[in-house]
């Protein structure tokens, strides 16, 4: 059973491991929610799939940032701080419990109990789920399924964890959360819930976090929605190749992009590049003038656009960064807020392949020049280029099928 947050990016990230099981094999499902508006990503990827619970319509209800917690909306209290020095226990607390409050919204006693009945019936040998769905492990853990998480960015709720318990709290509202579903079925709470029994790791090693928890690093596979490819896309540039990307996580989930769009563009338009701004009509709704060396595409393929581009600027959001990496891509990241994104630019920076340009110093000027850095100074392809081969010197998935095979055997 795979169990993901029902958006694009979330049910792609996950699509590897079906097929790598799949092609074992085995018999794979994607089970959850529902979410009426992203039914084709779920088709897209050759998996089977069945809806439970009630139907989870995020873009019509943005309600990640409507979860009940007071902090929900509250920019002191991000999931995606990365300054130590606001890792005070104020902000732990608000940001742990309100967190608490998104994973019970998404994983509603309706849902759980469909699952569970679901279940009881087709007993899953091995349920693989999404870091966003408690539904995974506690469904697991009352059938008696081996159950482990695949990530799709940094770990942050890993982190956040480990932090809340280093304060000594005497409650922790998540094995609360779980202790009370898991006693009806006469169960108790168990820590590889928290984590599973392992997490699949797609990201670069330099950004996973040095946490107690079981990781298996896995080589990162591109998902991109399947298209025609248009023959200028593998074609060689005349000029060096920029990609601009925003992602659609924000349009999906909040209905917005935080970076300016026009800055971004303006900036880009300075130089002597060719730039591919895969950006939607409502995405270019702000801008009057398309520069001459923009070529503004609603979708491509982002893993066969970066095969001939010099660099790429984006979000942060994590199969972006995978992308970008598997083709050894200089990185400029304007780091969205949602989840890590700010963390792995830093981490990348630190690595030397990549640059951060925070949403408050986003001008033209700054992102003429960053780009003009990651071409013109040699070692910021030389850096992606060995971090590229770090990756395909990972296991892949099909590598790791055995070991979830005996996981699941025990």
């Amino acid at each position: 059973m795979l169990i993901v947050f029902p958006t694009r990016t979330h049910v792609y990230s996950m699509a590897p491991v079906g097929w790598a099981l799949r092609a074992a094999g085995h018999e794979v499902r994607y089970v959850g929610p529902r979410n009426p508006s992203e039914v084709e990503p779920f088709l897209e990827t050759g998996l089977d799939a069945m809806w439970f619970g009630d139907d989870v319509d995020i873009a019509r209800e943005r309600k990640l940032g409507d979860t009940g917690s007071s902090n929900a909306m509250d920019d002191d209290f991000k999931l995606s701080e990365t300054r130590q020095e606001r890792y005070t226990a104020e902000y732990v607390r608000a940001v742990h419990e309100m967190w608490v409050d998104v994973f019970r919204w998404i994983t509603p006693d309706s849902l759980l109990d469909e699952l569970l009945s679901f279940a009881k019936q087709w007993q899953p040998d091995l349920v693989v789920w999404d870091p966003l769905m408690y539904a995974g492990p506690l469904v697991a853990h009352v059938v008696g399924a081996a159950h482990v998480r695949m990530l799709y960015a940094a770990d942050q709720t890993a982190r956040i964890s480990f932090q809340y318990q280093e304060l000594g709290e005497r409650r922790d509202p998540l094995v609360e959360w779980m202790s009370g579903w898991l006693g009806k079925h006469g169960r108790e709470f168990d820590e590889t819930l928290r984590f599973g029994m392992a997490t699949i790791d797609p990201s670069p090693s330099c950004i996973r976090y040095d946490l107690d928890v079981n990781y298996i690093p896995v080589r990162f596979v591109p998902v991109n929605r399947p298209l025609p490819i248009p023959r200028w896309v593998v074609e060689e540039p005349a000029r060096p190749r920029v990609c601009l990307t925003l992602g659609v996580s924000n349009r999906q989930v909040h209905g917005r992009e935080e970076a300016s769009v026009l800055d971004l563009l303006d900036g880009l338009g300075e130089l002597d590049i060719e730039v591919i701004a895969t950006l939607s009509a409502d995405q270019l709704a702000s801008v009057d003038r398309v520069p001459a060396n923009v070529r503004a595409v609603d979708f491509i393929p982002m893993n066969e656009a970066l095969a001939s581009c010099s660099a790429i600027v984006h979000q942060g959001g994590g199969a972006t960064v995978g992308n970008a990496v598997v083709n050894g891509v200089p990185q400029l990241i304007v780091p969205g807020t949602t989840w890590s994104e700010r963390a792995s630019a830093l981490a990348q920076e630190e690595r030397g392949y990549g640059l951060l340009l925070d949403l408050a110093d986003l001008t033209a000027s700054s992102v003429r020049s960053g780009v003009e850095r990651l071409i013109t100074e040699p070692s910021f392809a030389r850096c992606a280029a060995e971090v590229r081969q770090e990756m395909l010197d990972t296991p892949t998935l099909s590598d790791i099928v055995p070991d979830l095979e005996a996981l699941a055997s025990r």
